[in-house]
């Protein structure tokens, strides 16, 4: 299986930490969306755009066990797999992204993984380590239920 990211998993340490190894990333493509900040937060959202086009990476081969990891992770923040299709080395691929599951209030402003990984990288480091040393052991709902005090 592979997935589609256009956000803060773009991060390389992020993404290891929250796969809990290394992976290699390909850049790839999504037509007619665009990524924002989002309104009092430092992630971004994905929103249906017709003329822009998402920049992120797939990550492809990924385990059983890597998609419970980032459903895990993701899944916190109610964002969940949907299919879409992305360009990936001039060929089209059928995949999935992480969106959220309801409408977040977003700004107008393009997001930028350099500017969040200068602004909040090493703070998301570290609350996902903490947050992916209860994978397995805590359900989403209960990460959730306490999810202030990982940051």
């Amino acid at each position: 299986m592979n997935i589609f990211i256009f956000g803060t998993l773009m991060d390389k340490a992020l993404l290891e930490i929250v796969l809990g190894r290394k992976v290699e990333l390909v850049s790839a493509t999504l037509k007619d969306y665009g990524v924002f900040k989002v309104m009092d937060a430092d992630y971004p959202v994905m929103i249906k755009s017709v003329g822009l086009v998402a920049n992120g990476i797939i990550l492809n081969e990924l385990t059983k066990i890597d998609i419970l990891r980032t459903n895990f992770y993701e899944h916190i923040f109610d964002y969940f797999l949907k299919p879409v299709q992305v360009l990936s080395q001039e060929v089209l691929i059928d995949t999935q992204v992480y969106m959220p599951s309801k409408m977040i209030p977003r700004l107008e402003e393009p997001w930028s993984l350099k500017d969040w990984q200068e602004a909040s990288g090493e703070k998301t480091h570290g609350f996902a380590k903490k947050v992916m040393t209860k994978f397995g052991v805590l359900s989403v709902d209960e990460m959730k239920k306490d999810i202030k005090s990982y940051f």
